[in-house]
């Protein structure tokens, strides 16, 4: 019985031996997927004019097939004095502060390329920006929820199809790892679904200085609960 196994598992290879692989297609995944490199000319002008922080924390990008693309930034901040809102803020004795900065195009970065407008020309777009301070322990939250779970990206098992939609772009800095990307498009269940309804949350609290943290680092904390270990 095993040699006839044997037999039809070969003959099933060698039928396959000139086939190229093909994914089967399927459910999206509960995992983030790997971002394709290197970046394009779309990629580098939204890194020219939504990165205007380090953005090591954590990094959130919204790219809507329609609509205009947006960035949300966590960092730290060191050194005796920065500019923030056009006030300069001391931080004494060298003291850590901690910030999370959104900006959003004014119009789309997409359609302000000469390939993607009928007028067939570069065009400028300005930029809103938004900071907020916000507390050590928000920044950890952030930095933990989004390090555990881009250490889960990889490929999916299966190909899925979409139109339209908006792709979200995640990273953040990891010792050890140094900086992780992942990706999800339109996800709908999930953690990946969970994880923008989060970054979502992130600008709505930077760009609404009445918002206090406690909501955001509950569920900051359950979402790494959820994610599972590497």
């Amino acid at each position: 019985m095993k040699y006839i196994l044997f037999l039809v598992a070969l003959f099933s290879f060698s039928v396959q031996a000139d086939v190229f692989f093909e994914a089967e297609y399927g459910e999206q995944p509960d995992h983030l997927t790997p971002v394709d490199y290197p970046p394009d000319e779309y990629d580098r002008k939204i890194i020219n004019k939504l990165f205007l922080t380090d953005g090591k924390l954590g990094r959130f990008i919204s790219r809507p097939s329609f609509g205009v693309e947006s960035c949300v930034s966590v960092y730290e901040y060191s050194p005796e004095t920065e500019e923030i809102d056009g006030a300069s803020r001391n931080t004494q004795n060298n003291g850590k502060k901690f910030f999370i900065t959104v900006t959003r195009a004014a119009d789309s970065i997409w359609h302000s390329m000469p390939q993607s407008n009928r007028e067939e020309k570069d065009k400028q777009v300005e930029v809103i920006r938004t900071d907020r301070e916000i507390s050590l322990h928000l920044a950890v939250a952030i930095q933990r929820a989004w390090g555990r779970m881009l250490q889960q990206t990889k490929y999916p098992a299966k190909a899925s199809l979409g139109l339209d939609g908006t792709t979200y772009q995640f990273s953040v800095w990891v010792k050890g790892l140094g900086d992780l990307n992942g990706e999800t498009w339109t996800p709908d269940k999930g953690l990946p679904a969970e994880m923008v309804a989060i970054g979502n949350e992130l600008a709505e609290f930077a760009e609404n200085k009445a918002a206090n943290e406690e909501r955001l680092l509950r569920r900051l904390k359950e979402f790494e609960i959820k994610i599972p270990q590497a």
